[in-house]
Protein backbone atom coordinates (compact mmCIF):
# COMPACT_ATOMS: atom_id res chain seq x y z
CA UNK A 1 0.00 0.00 0.00
CA UNK A 2 1.35 3.40 -0.85
CA UNK A 3 0.85 5.94 1.79
CA UNK A 4 1.33 9.36 1.14
CA UNK A 5 0.00 10.97 4.14
CA UNK A 6 -0.61 9.10 7.92
CA UNK A 7 -3.12 11.42 9.94
CA UNK A 8 -2.69 10.67 13.71
CA UNK A 9 -5.97 8.99 14.13
CA UNK A 10 -4.76 6.67 11.09
CA UNK A 11 -2.06 5.94 12.68
CA UNK A 12 -3.96 5.07 16.49
CA UNK A 13 -6.37 3.09 14.62
CA UNK A 14 -3.78 0.92 12.70
CA UNK A 15 -2.17 0.38 16.10
CA UNK A 16 -5.00 -0.34 18.17
CA UNK A 17 -6.43 -3.03 15.61
CA UNK A 18 -3.77 -4.65 13.92
CA UNK A 19 -2.34 -4.95 17.66
CA UNK A 20 -5.98 -5.72 19.45
CA UNK A 21 -4.81 -3.37 22.20
CA UNK A 22 -7.43 -2.84 25.00
CA UNK A 23 -7.93 0.32 26.18
CA UNK A 24 -4.78 2.14 24.34
CA UNK A 25 -3.95 5.42 24.93
CA UNK A 26 -1.76 7.26 22.46
CA UNK A 27 0.19 10.39 23.25
CA UNK A 28 1.38 11.11 19.62
CA UNK A 29 3.11 14.32 18.11
CA UNK A 30 4.46 15.06 14.71
CA UNK A 31 8.17 15.96 14.68
CA UNK A 32 10.06 16.65 11.67
CA UNK A 33 7.58 14.67 9.34
CA UNK A 34 7.33 11.80 11.44
CA UNK A 35 4.75 10.45 14.38
CA UNK A 36 6.87 10.03 17.14
CA UNK A 37 5.24 9.42 20.65
CA UNK A 38 4.02 6.72 23.57
CA UNK A 39 1.48 3.96 23.32
CA UNK A 40 -0.04 3.26 26.54
CA UNK A 41 -1.83 -0.22 26.58
CA UNK A 42 -2.42 -2.99 29.03
CA UNK A 43 -1.71 -5.30 26.00
CA UNK A 44 1.77 -4.76 26.39
CA UNK A 45 2.21 -6.31 29.78
CA UNK A 46 4.30 -9.30 29.98
CA UNK A 47 6.10 -8.69 27.14
CA UNK A 48 9.69 -7.07 26.65
CA UNK A 49 10.90 -3.86 25.37
CA UNK A 50 11.72 -5.80 21.98
CA UNK A 51 9.25 -7.89 21.93
CA UNK A 52 6.66 -4.63 21.80
CA UNK A 53 8.78 -2.62 19.45
CA UNK A 54 8.96 -5.75 17.08
CA UNK A 55 4.61 -5.93 17.76
CA UNK A 56 4.78 -2.15 16.46
CA UNK A 57 6.90 -2.18 14.01
CA UNK A 58 5.22 -5.45 12.04
CA UNK A 59 1.62 -3.66 12.42
CA UNK A 60 3.20 -0.61 10.97
CA UNK A 61 4.75 -2.60 8.07
CA UNK A 62 1.80 -4.43 7.42
CA UNK A 63 -0.19 -1.54 6.70
CA UNK A 64 2.26 0.71 5.51
CA UNK A 65 4.92 -1.35 3.89
CA UNK A 66 8.34 0.95 2.76
CA UNK A 67 6.55 3.79 3.89
CA UNK A 68 6.56 3.25 7.58
CA UNK A 69 9.89 4.22 8.07
CA UNK A 70 9.32 7.08 6.57
CA UNK A 71 5.58 8.19 7.80
CA UNK A 72 6.71 6.72 11.75
CA UNK A 73 9.80 7.28 14.16
CA UNK A 74 9.80 6.38 17.90
CA UNK A 75 7.46 4.61 19.53
CA UNK A 76 7.61 3.43 22.86
CA UNK A 77 5.15 1.08 24.31
CA UNK A 78 4.28 1.22 27.93
CA UNK A 79 1.92 -0.59 30.44
CA UNK A 80 -0.36 1.56 32.24
CA UNK A 81 1.49 0.51 35.32
CA UNK A 82 4.86 1.84 33.70
CA UNK A 83 3.57 4.79 32.63
CA UNK A 84 2.23 6.12 36.35
CA UNK A 85 5.72 5.17 37.32
CA UNK A 86 7.13 7.47 35.41
CA UNK A 87 4.28 10.56 36.60
CA UNK A 88 6.13 10.49 39.97
CA UNK A 89 9.13 11.57 38.27
CA UNK A 90 8.29 15.03 36.93
CA UNK A 91 10.52 17.75 38.22
CA UNK A 92 9.87 19.47 41.02
CA UNK A 93 10.20 23.03 38.58
CA UNK A 94 7.10 21.35 37.09
CA UNK A 95 5.05 20.64 39.98
CA UNK A 96 2.91 23.20 40.86
CA UNK A 97 3.24 24.52 44.46
CA UNK A 98 0.71 25.75 46.88
CA UNK A 99 1.29 28.93 49.05
CA UNK A 100 1.77 29.13 52.46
Amino acid sequence: MVVTKLTKEKLQTILATRLRLVDPRFLLEKVGGRWVGNVVSPSFEYKRDHERQRLIWDALEGELGVDAVRLVGMLLAYTPQEWELDADETPAAKKSKKAG
